[in-house]
């Protein structure tokens, strides 16, 4: 299976696959969002490569190159100035604006990886720190708790959202697999029509 349109409650047997096809639109606006670890960044920068669309890493925004957080009203003010652009991939989990993304995207992938998995990435990117993509410097409780909670704290606005923007195309990636796919079809996709 390659990725989703189902609720979050689809086993493995049930999903659907759906193929980047030539009939399907030209998205230019993507928001990722899941777990801390499950591969936004990378898959962002993947992405933007392939389509040629800018990338926008959110803690890049939320943090100075110290670590120290910036200012929200700044924040906000800079997605919103990001989100108004023509097209955009914009990863991350800041749910304090998470509606804003929603809202213009037009699709939206949520990556809902097993914490497991997560957890060992935590670990790794600790000796492979990207400044290019912010974040992580430092494993620390609160992180874990976040991530840990992260489904069940956040499905719930989630899928508020997805009934309130049924425009956004909402997919669901589960593990790695998902990702690499849906980047082979898409790949295949530009290529045919380049």
């Amino acid at each position: 299976m390659l990725y989703c349109r189902e609720n979050f409650n689809v086993n493995d047997s049930q999903r659907k696959e759906i193929k980047p096809s030539l009939s399907m639109k030209n998205p230019k606006k993507f928001a990722l969002i899941g777990l801390p670890g499950s591969g936004k960044s990378t898959f962002a920068s993947k992405l933007g490569k392939i389509l040629d669309i800018p990338v926008h890493h959110l803690d890049r925004h939320v943090f100075e190159p110290d670590g120290k957080k910036r200012d929200k009203q700044e924040f906000i003010e800079t997605q919103k100035a990001i989100l108004e652009e023509t097209t955009w991939i914009v990863e991350g989990c800041s749910f304090s604006t998470f509606e804003m993304r929603f809202a213009k995207a037009d699709i939206l992938i949520y990556f809902h990886f097993s914490r497991l998995v997560c957890f060992w990435r935590f670990f790794k990117r600790l000796f492979n720190y990207r400044r290019d993509f912010g974040g992580l410097r430092a494993i620390n409780w609160e992180l874990l708790k976040y991530t840990w909670n992260f489904d069940k704290e956040k499905r719930a606005r989630i899928e508020e959202l997805r009934e309130k923007y049924p425009q956004t195309d909402f997919l669901i990636f589960r593990n790695q697999k998902d990702a690499d796919l849906f980047l082979t079809h898409l790949t295949h996709r530009e290529q045919h029509l380049g």
